[in-house]
């Protein structure tokens, strides 16, 4: 008979209160998200959330907010609380009959019930499934009733793959299982992005499953919900930030990619040929890609601190269950056997996967940015020297058509005193006709033509003077510049 007394589920959720760079309003939108996982009624007995930082804050007046009449057959209870940068909330959910043994078929209907509660709204940082109950005869296989539970609450889950561990609590026996998976898309950084997301980076299934000997073990094991609280919460922030920093690791490679074209098209004495404009264009995009840049890995470094800080709370947090949970006695009895060494295999996992992992993305990435600084600096001296460049030959070519200018200015000046300058004038003559009469008529002496070729004459000194003196001023210049 494989049944269960009193089998209870327990979801813990948890969700970023205020992350690296957010705002008042983002505060806000993050407090009003977690609002909704809560019943309307419960709006007016959550307390103030002050901006102050608090540790460990209950969240609604009277610890607990217990389900309506709406839950047929079942009971249960809300209970949030905010942990420093998060908050975490804790919906417990059995059926009303707290004796008659149940099937293990039944912690379906009662995750059905928590999912009727919650809706659509899902956790950001991450949740935590504890499914619980006590077996009502000492011969039961527990390891077998714990698969059929854990089969019951994911049908499609495989236990071969998820078991991680298992341990002793206050007599009875815990098994943990774990499904984690990074999900990213090959998808473009937007450059209106700014930070990393809020989730959606990972897929997350974790379970603890504890079946107690005694009624009493699983009432004692029922207030360890203080513990369990804030030990699931350090779990979900190292998974959450490492899921960011699978993000930021896809991000940064896009822009080692613009940073290795940017180098490319400079490598070497390819920039020569390379108009202005275009290594403008190359230095902008830089200037771009070095702001991101920046920014992803000043992120990288930040979710590495988050990790590191959350495994040392996590591994303390553990001691701590632990300690209590040896602590526990009944009157007439221990209820001090307890093990729960197999938690450190996650511990484990983060030291020497995770951690190792994103360390040495941001050693290797590191680079990136120094090469991208060595990239812009260089652009920038490139365009200033052609920018330099073209400002001197604009600056020689105005040299030396002033120079003919003027020289061609002077010869015309002078040309009009040349003697050979003709100036025609007009002349007054008479002929006599047929008739004996005499015809009167004026010319010009000497014919205009001939004054003509002498003003053509005069231009053509002043253009060739100008000419010369152009290519005496581009000599000069170039025999100067050759002596820098």
């Amino acid at each position: 008979m494989d049944k269960i007394i009193y089998p209870t589920v327990d979801l813990f959720l948890y969700d970023l209160r205020d992350g690296l760079g957010d705002n008042p309003e983002e505060v806000d939108q993050h407090w009003q998200k977690f609002k909704q996982k809560l019943p309307q009624s419960f709006e007016s007995l959550l307390t103030f959330e002050s901006g102050f930082e608090s540790e460990y804050q209950e969240l609604l007046m009277g610890q607990f907010g217990h389900f309506g009449r709406d839950s047929q057959g079942y009971e249960g209870f809300y209970y949030p609380v905010r942990m420093s940068d998060m908050y975490g909330l804790l919906l417990d959910c059995s059926p009303s009959d707290s004796v008659t043994p149940q099937p293990p078929q039944c912690f379906q209907n009662i995750k059905g019930e928590i999912e009727r509660r919650l809706g659509e709204h899902s956790a950001m940082l991450g949740q935590t499934w504890l499914i619980y109950g006590q077996l009502p005869e000492k011969t039961q296989n527990p390891q077998k009733v714990a698969q059929l539970c854990y089969q019951a609450l994911f049908p499609e889950a495989n236990w071969q793959d998820d078991f991680q561990g298992k341990g002793r609590l206050l007599r009875g026996m815990v098994f943990e299982l774990d499904s984690f998976q990074v999900k990213l898309q090959e998808t473009v950084k937007d450059n209106a992005d700014s930070g990393v997301s809020n989730g959606g980076c990972f897929d997350s299934r974790h379970v603890i499953i504890v079946l107690y000997p005694t009624a009493y073990a699983a009432k004692s094991g029922a207030e360890l919900i203080y513990d369990w609280m804030p030990l699931f919460a350090y779990r979900a922030k190292i998974l959450w930030a490492y899921g960011q920093t699978r993000q930021l690791k896809q991000w940064l490679k896009q822009d080692y990619v613009t940073i290795q074209a940017c180098l490319k098209q400079i490598r070497g004495n390819q920039h020569q040929d390379l108009p202005i404009s275009e290594m403008k264009e190359i230095l902008n995009r830089a200037r771009n890609v070095v702001s991101n840049y920046t920014i992803d890995m000043d992120d990288l470094a930040y979710q590495l601190r988050t990790i590191a800080i959350n495994l040392d709370n996590y591994q303390k947090r553990r001691a701590t269950l632990e300690k209590k949970a040896r602590s526990m006695q009944s009157f007439g009895g221990e209820l001090s056997w307890t093990d729960l060494r197999f938690l450190e295999q996650f511990s484990e996992r983060v030291r020497t996967k995770y951690l190792r992992q994103v360390k040495k993305d941001y050693e290797n990435l590191s680079p990136g940015l120094e090469r991208l600084e060595f990239a812009i600096a260089t652009i920038r001296g490139l365009v200033e020297i052609e920018r330099a460049r073209q400002e001197r030959t604009f600056q020689n070519n105005i040299t030396i058509f002033g120079w003919g200018l003027g020289a061609a200015a002077i010869a015309a000046s002078l040309s009009a005193q040349f003697p050979y300058v003709i100036v025609p004038v007009e002349v007054l003559t008479t002929e006599p006709t047929s008739e004996g009469d005499r015809s009167i008529s004026v010319e010009l002496n000497p014919p205009l033509s001939a004054s003509w070729d002498a003003a053509v004459l005069s231009l053509g000194y002043s253009l060739l003077v100008g000419v010369l003196f152009m290519a005496i001023a581009w000599l000069w210049i170039k025999r100067k510049e050759k002596s820098k």
